[in-house]
């Protein structure tokens, strides 16, 4: 899985590319192409630690996500809103947004399938 970051309006919006999945016996959990899965939990502890608490997460090119990828994304979603923040999801599709509807993560996360509604939901930036 290979992560970009750009901000719109005070929000940081991480596209996620790939397969989101853990190899079996491995010691760190990795993705398909082998790329550590600790990279989004890394990546979104940066961005706390920076004072950026609202994210949103694009899934539009992510093709494939396990149990353990959803595992990352409540940990991370987790440990935002510890810090008064949130993470939400824009554009699930395919196997991604069934695997969320069949766990009831659609319970758990707001998901959007238009960016700058997903934006708007956090409100206007405050500095």
């Amino acid at each position: 899985m290979s992560i970009q970051v750009r901000a719109r309006d005070g929000v940081r919006i991480l596209e996620l590319t790939g397969d989101f999945t853990v190899g079996r016996h491995l010691a760190k959990p990795r993705d398909l192409q082998g790329r550590p899965l600790d990279d989004l939990r890394k990546t979104i502890d940066e961005m706390l630690e920076k004072g950026d608490f609202r994210i949103v997460l694009d899934l539009a090119p992510m093709k494939f996500i396990d149990s353990a990828g959803l595992g990352e994304l409540i940990a991370c979603r987790k440990a935002a809103v510890q810090r008064g923040g949130d993470i939400k999801i824009l554009h699930p599709a395919g196997k991604v947004k069934e695997l969320l509807v069949l766990t009831l993560l659609t319970d758990v996360f707001e998901i959007f399938q238009d960016e700058e509604e997903a934006v708007r939901s956090f409100g206007r930036a405050t500095g």
